[in-house]
């Protein structure tokens, strides 16, 4: 197993490394002091998990997970930080786990026994010939990636947008993007996913945060959020 360690303070990082060390003799540990310096590792080398911390200068955590799950295959986060209210947030992002500082032998090594089961297990397979299967009614169709305009979540109704209609469909918004995000789906906001596609116009980025509008009937309007923002200016290169 090899392991990608990312955190600003150097005690942290060592504190974790032994633990790793304690818990799985057969992790190969590798240390990343920021955010920006795990990505580019990431881009040129492959973990089987990334320990994530949140709070970082220049670049925060949940930033990086968000340009990681970009990547073609990238290995799940388990996010490792002091506080509570990015949990949401955190898996949303699909994150696989997530830890409290300090973190203990054994709730460490709950989560890697928990990711060696998964990685036995084969992943959730992309809809066949880039279609995705949404709900109407008592049917199951198939729609075209290409198809889709955005899609949002709603308490825990997870809504497919077409041009004129909408679906359901049976999952979390994180597993819709696992599904989509090969076909150039991005993830603007805690509860929306766009296709750049049939992305017409971008809003002024006000306080960080920005809209977009797609080219449904109804011209409709999807939020960027200010944690999502380099995600649209890196993808319409603003």
């Amino acid at each position: 197993m090899r392991a990608l360690v990312v955190d600003d303070e150097p005690l942290v990082r060592s504190e974790l490394v032994y633990a790793l060390g304690c818990v799985a003799r057969d992790c190969e540990v590798q240390e990343a002091e920021s955010a920006v310096e795990a990505l580019a590792l990431l881009h040129d080398s492959a973990f089987d998990v990334v320990f994530l911390d949140i709070r970082m200068p220049s670049l925060s955590g949940i930033e990086a997970a968000a340009e990681l799950r970009r990547l073609p295959k990238h290995p799940p986060i388990v996010f490792v930080t002091a506080h509570e209210d990015y949990a949401v947030e955190a898996f949303e992002l699909a994150a696989f786990d997530y830890l409290l500082k300090p973190v203990t032998q054994e709730r460490l090594a709950a989560s890697l026994r928990r990711l060696r089961a998964q990685s036995q297990t084969p992943a959730p397979e992309v809809a066949a010939n880039g279609r995705l299967p949404v709900e109407a009614g008592e049917r199951k169709i198939l729609v075209r990636a290409d198809d889709i305009r955005f899609v949002e979540v709603r308490g825990h109704v997870v809504t497919v947008a077409l041009f004129d209609e909408s679906f359901r469909f049976r999952g979390t918004l994180g597993e819709c993007e696992e599904r989509l995000e090969c076909h150039g789906c991005l993830r603007v906001h805690r509860a929306y996913l766009v296709n750049p596609r049939h992305v017409v116009e971008v809003s002024p980025f006000l306080g960080g945060a920005c809209a977009l509008r797609v080219d449904d009937r109804n011209h409709s309007e999807v939020p960027v959020s200010r944690n999502f923002a380099h995600v649209v200016r890196a993808a319409f290169e603003l």
